[in-house]
């Protein structure tokens, strides 16, 4: 019996939620490509389930006596949901995630500052298990401590830097406030999680140059496994170290129809759990978009890698066409000379043009920016000149899209320039 089969005659023995679902179906299903004949599971069931039968729900498919930790996911869309693991759940987790560390760069005589929450979701004592895993030390460093990781970055010879990609600049600002040079401390490997990287390229950009360093960005899912996916810096994309533990389907994010796994094909992410025991997921829609490439990497793996190129509930509908911030963001990386940039969307339902504003010195063409946005993306834009370090960097995630209507808060500089010119 395959693996597929293991987990699917498991979560029909072991959940009323998957008996039900399976009923008649798991029979049929031997191989990846039998999965569409399931349906899918999404975060709407899994909150509804909790509601009904906290905390887990009625997908949990381990006694709660086994169960050795809960996280719950963020929760930036809506209520958390709690994900429990046994102990041979944290064992798969942690040799996922160090893998795709490894792939990242890391290696076993680095000491790496985790600088991520060590809260309650998987990100911080899943992610610090997991880089241990790789071979590296961890300091588990956490957030709100910028200061004292100054001091103690030469002191306890760290060499590298776990957080979001928003950190490492925020970082950077600190030590230069202490009079510090960032180059010269010592780190050489910055890893980023949380933020994919084409809609800060220009954050990226400034941080390796601010360092002396690479960054590598990773990728994973509370609810799915915490860290799956690392950047190897060769080719497109991140490769994923988790086949012996999910399967990756896409689909067309409007229809849910199958889309053929190949080179360069792009849907919405579904994963189905192999080996989980706790909270397995079966054909659950993820609502990450993205990009797969299935042909060898010029580093030699040869694991399908993925990019994440927005997400369905991050969408902006503007005039009937749909716009993803990430899409706006892989617009500018292309653009030289622009630095950091945010998106303010007027109006619920959004009222065009999308306004953008750049990081720019005088003489960069914004109004070729502005055409290049419009024919990529098919959307009204326009696009205002910021000058160079005029918006913020955040010591945790960076917010480029704010929705006026919403009430979300503006940087300071578009502010300030919107109330002088009236917009």
């Amino acid at each position: 019996m395959s693996a597929l089969q293991e987990q699917l005659a498991y979560l029909e023995a072991s959940s009323s939620f998957y008996a039900e679902r399976l009923r008649g179906v798991r029979k049929h299903v031997r191989t990846a490509a039998d999965l569409p004949r399931a349906p899918f599971t999404t975060k709407d069931e899994l909150r509804e389930g909790q509601r009904l039968d906290p905390p887990f729900g009625p997908h949990l498919c381990a006694p709660r006596d086994r169960l050795v930790r809960m996280h719950v996911t963020s929760g930036t869309t809506g209520d958390p949901v709690a994900v429990g693991f046994t102990e041979r759940d944290h064992q798969a987790n942690s040799a996922v995630g160090g893998e795709a560390f490894r792939v990242a760069g890391v290696r076993s005589d680095d000491v790496m500052a985790h600088c991520l929450n060590y809260a309650l979701y998987a990100g911080g004592i899943a992610d610090h298990m997991a880089l241990e895993a790789s071979g590296a030390t961890v300091v588990p460093v956490g957030t709100g401590q910028s200061r004292q990781l100054l001091d103690l970055i030469p002191r306890l010879g760290i060499t590298g830097i776990f957080g979001t990609l928003s950190f490492p600049a925020y970082l950077a600002g600190r030590a230069r406030e202490a009079g510090l040079d960032p180059a010269g401390l010592g780190v050489r490997r910055i890893v980023t999680a949380g933020e994919p990287g084409a809609g800060l390229a220009a954050v990226r950009s400034e941080i390796e140059r601010a360092w002396d360093g690479s960054v590598a960005d990773t990728f994973g899912m509370s609810d799915v496994w915490s860290t799956m996916g690392g950047e190897c810096g060769k080719g497109e994309g991140l490769h994923l170290t988790v086949l012996d533990h999910a399967v990756l389907e896409l689909v067309d994010p409007d229809s849910g129809d199958p889309v053929e796994l190949e080179d360069g094909a792009s849907g919405e992410l579904v994963w189905t759990h192999l080996r989980r025991e706790a909270s397995p997921l079966l054909r659950y829609r993820s609502s990450d978009l993205g990009r797969v490439w299935t042909a060898a990497c010029p580093c030699g793996r040869t694991s399908p890698r993925i990019r994440i190129d927005g997400r369905r509930d991050d969408m902006l509908r503007v005039q009937a066409v749909n716009v993803y911030p990430q899409a706006i963001g892989a617009v500018l990386a292309e653009e030289p000379g622009l630095g950091r940039h945010c998106v303010v969307a007027d109006g619920d339902p959004v009222v065009p043009p999308l306004r953008v504003y750049a990081e720019a010195p005088p003489q960069v063409d914004l109004a070729r920016v502005t055409e290049r946005l419009h024919a990529t993306l098919r959307a009204r834009f326009e696009v205002t000149r910021l000058e160079p370090g005029s918006l913020p960097v955040a010591e945790h995630k960076t917010r480029i899209v704010h929705r006026t209507a919403r009430g979300d808060q503006l940087p300071d500089a578009v502010e300030t320039l919107r109330r002088s010119t009236g917009q």
